[in-house]
């Protein structure tokens, strides 16, 4: 097995949330390295991978530096790196290999997003025991890989597994027994791959109205008009959303109430393939969220196996779970929607999916 340093010269992502690449670093190659490190040092963590060069990118940050009390894993991993290492595939997965870990300790979070995940999250992470990494990002750099058909389902599947496994194993090496992953939402078009890889875990789906959460989602995150729409379709967006992918190679381009019609729709549908197969989903609704958080955390936790926590959990819920971030609800809209839009929305969902309406509630 063998790894090296990579020395960071500069870090150049001028888009904090696009995902995740080692072009965000410009660097050159350091010492070789024991690989065993990535398993054994709380301050080395997975970042994303270099499927180019068939190597997986980990970030080391000083010891002191949580990334687990930010609401963006990648973010923070980003922002605190102080080097990096390189692992190959193949030393990857002999890594994975040695790790031991029970699968039904493991929780799935998936979402629409703007639902309440990473608070959900924050409250996980209230439990001493469960380490919850908040949108760690090599799993949506997979959706990007899948959608652009750089790399089998196979080859996806084995590097989503030995990614789960690598991350739990710097966990369980640090003291925590369970292992939860809240996701970005494109991640719920690779769940097909990640129920093949550890059908054992469990799985939590959060999902809201789609017409609040629309608005929600343009006001953090929307593209100001066409052509910053353009722009971020053209940084590798279109692959996150297989339907805006297939939707773009049709027609050549995509209005933003397109957008996020195939966005609401595709977590949907990809959550009802699961409940079809049986997995050990357990669906949480914004509103219900909102109208008892304490009596849904209870519901939810207990699905995972897991008690309401000691205490913090007041605290939590108060706080704005993405303060700081493009997603806090101080921020300044980057885009508000007008009815139209939202009529527009409402008609562009039937025609996708006739089963599914602003309305849907999962069971």
């Amino acid at each position: 097995m063998q790894a090296y340093e990579l020395i960071i010269d500069a870090k150049v992502n001028d888009y904090p949330f696009d995902i995740v690449s080692a072009a965000n670093f410009r660097t050159h190659k350091g010492d070789t390295l024991d690989p065993q490190i990535v398993l054994d040092q709380p301050n080395i963590s997975l970042y994303c991978l270099d499927h180019a060069n068939k190597q997986a990118i980990f970030v080391k940050t000083a010891l002191e530096i949580d990334l687990l009390k930010e609401p963006f894993y990648f973010f923070a991993q980003y922002e605190a790196a102080e080097s990096l290492i390189a692992v190959p595939y193949d030393t990857l997965h002999e890594l994975a290999q040695k790790v031991e870990i029970d699968p039904q300790r493991i929780i799935l979070l998936y979402s629409t997003g703007r639902c309440g995940s990473t608070l959900f999250s924050h409250v996980l992470n209230l439990n001493e025991r469960l380490i919850s990494f908040s949108e760690p990002d090599v799993f949506s750099q997979l959706v990007m890989l899948r959608t652009s058909q750089q790399a089998s389902d196979g080859q996806i599947r084995e590097l989503l597994h030995d990614s789960l496994m690598v991350m739990c194993g710097n966990a369980q090496q640090q003291g925590f027994e369970r292992y939860a992953f809240k996701f970005r939402s494109y991640v719920l078009s690779l769940s097909d791959l990640l129920y093949q890889a550890v059908p054992e875990a469990k799985l939590i789906f959060m999902y809201r109205h789609a017409l609040t959460w629309a608005r929600s989602f343009s006001r953090a995150f929307g593209a100001a008009d066409d052509q910053k729409l353009q722009e971020q379709l053209s940084r590798g967006f279109r692959y996150m959303i297989p339907g805006v992918h297939h939707h773009l190679t049709q027609q050549g381009q995509i209005t933003w109430p397109e957008y996020l019609a195939h966005m609401w729709v595709s977590t949907m549908q990809d959550s009802r393939w699961l409940l079809a197969q049986g997995a050990r989903l357990a669906c949480v609704r914004y509103e219900d969220l909102k109208a008892d958080p304490r009596a849904v955390f209870e519901t939810s936790l207990r699905h995972c196996g897991l008690a309401m926590p000691d205490g913090g959990l007041e605290l939590t819920l108060a706080t704005d779970s993405q303060k700081g971030t493009a997603g806090a609800q101080d921020k300044k809209p980057a885009r508000a929607l007008t009815e139209g839009d939202l009529r527009e929305l409402e008609h562009l969902i039937q025609q996708l999916d006739p089963q599914l309406t602003p309305h849907t509630r999962l069971s």
